[in-house]
């Protein structure tokens, strides 16, 4: 994307921190660990052609729930920024606006990114950067990660051979969508919430190779996100499956790893969630169009995000471009596999969605159900059915 330069001249303007909407004055929320110096830094373009300040507000913790209460007074920032699945509830509560960014924008854009911003026929925020569940594996212990689950069975391996948060949804899901398994999908546009796919054929597959994966001694029971994370920063374990943000962890530890897509589910690609950290335009802004301005030509361009993400703190960019020009190998790998994942369904439906799924998979790993019972019992919470 290039950056098309507004007016120029004008006096450079600083901004007093607010939070407040004011006209003629821009406020971004972010939340913790998204380097604010350096996004004062990537603005300042802006705030010179225009005159227009722009106020960074680190507001951390509970960004998301002091927006919503902000937002429902016609309040709060011109500019969040925060995960995309948290936008189907502010669009339906008329909190954040629709938006259309420009052809020469969006084309740069990781496709899964994109979609994921896009429902109830429109576009509701514009992506910044992706992360998807991926395999991480230990390079001093295994050469090749394996292909399938049906290969990490089979590998010849001391000790444990991979180990993740086994019982939350999140990272579990995507050997139940690997054959046809899916939380909700779009109809026409929208999420349709009245019908799950969580214990289709499919999704019932995903279960079976999960409760195998305990069964053939490859994973024990009792294993949680603390348990994972231990294992892997100490070198007890092979691979697991997790997300960027453990990659800074392990290089302080020491670990040398790379990146891999997760095994399949038999010879089913296994896909996983993508959630996209985008910003958002609030609905009661006296300011949308310069926002789109400050987003399209400025701060989201490859040279907005350059000086943005300096430090990484981003993470892998939704902009293609901008992300290849980070020249990093994990990032590269998390985005193919992010680039087959699917979005994070971000319709009201989901907080019942987490609710069944975890005592569904606790009862799959512990054997207290089948999986096809497990996940029918899920279906039916998930629909309100009992």
């Amino acid at each position: 994307m290039t950056r098309i330069l507004g007016l120029t001249g004008l006096l450079l303007c600083t901004a007093t921190p607010v939070l407040a909407l004011q006209d003629g004055l821009i406020l971004i929320w972010t939340g913790a660990n998204r380097d604010r110096q350096a996004l004062e830094a990537a603005v300042q373009p802006f705030v010179e052609d225009y005159g227009i300040p722009v106020s960074v507000e680190v507001v951390d913790p509970d960004l998301a729930q002091k927006f919503q209460q902000a937002a429902s007074t016609g309040d709060g920032p011109d500019i969040v920024m925060w995960a995309h699945d948290r936008f189907g509830e502010w669009a339906s509560g008329g909190l954040i606006a629709p938006v259309q960014p420009s052809a020469g924008w969006a084309e740069g854009i990781l496709g899964s990114a994109m979609e994921a911003m896009q429902f109830d026929n429109a576009t509701w925020g514009y992506p910044v950067s992706v992360e998807a569940v991926h395999l991480i594996y230990n390079t001093d212990l295994i050469d090749t990660p394996p292909a399938s689950f049906d290969d990490l069975i089979a590998m010849d391996h001391d000790g444990a051979k991979i180990l993740w948060d086994y019982t939350n949804a999140y990272f579990s899901m995507p050997l139940l969508m690997a054959n046809g398994g899916y939380a909700f999908r779009k109809v026409d546009g929208s999420y349709d919430g009245t019908e799950t796919g969580v214990n289709n054929e499919g999704a019932i597959q995903g279960g079976e190779m999960l409760r195998r994966l305990i069964d053939e001694g490859v994973m024990p029971t009792g294993v949680d996100y603390g348990i994972m994370d231990g294992a892997m920063n100490r070198g007890d374990v092979a691979m697991v499956l997790n997300g960027p943000w453990a990659w800074s962890t392990l290089a302080e530890s020491g670990i040398n790893f790379a990146v891999a897509p997760i095994p399949t589910v038999g010879d089913a690609v296994t896909t996983p969630f993508v959630g996209v950290q985008a910003m958002a335009l609030n609905a009661a802004s006296p300011n949308r169009d310069l926002a789109v301005e400050l987003l399209e030509n400025y701060l989201l361009t490859e040279e907005g995000l350059a000086t943005w993400n300096a430090n990484g703190a981003l993470g892998a960019l939704a902009d293609e471009s901008a992300a290849a020009a980070q020249d990093d190998a994990n990032i590269a790998g998390m985005l193919e596999i992010a680039a087959t994942g699917v979005p994070m369904p971000s319709n009201a439906e989901m907080g019942a969605y987490w609710a069944a799924m975890q005592p569904a998979l606790t009862n799959i790993v512990t054997g207290a159900q089948t999986a096809e019972a497990a996940l029918n019992d899920a279906a039916a919470r998930i629909l309100g059915e009992r």
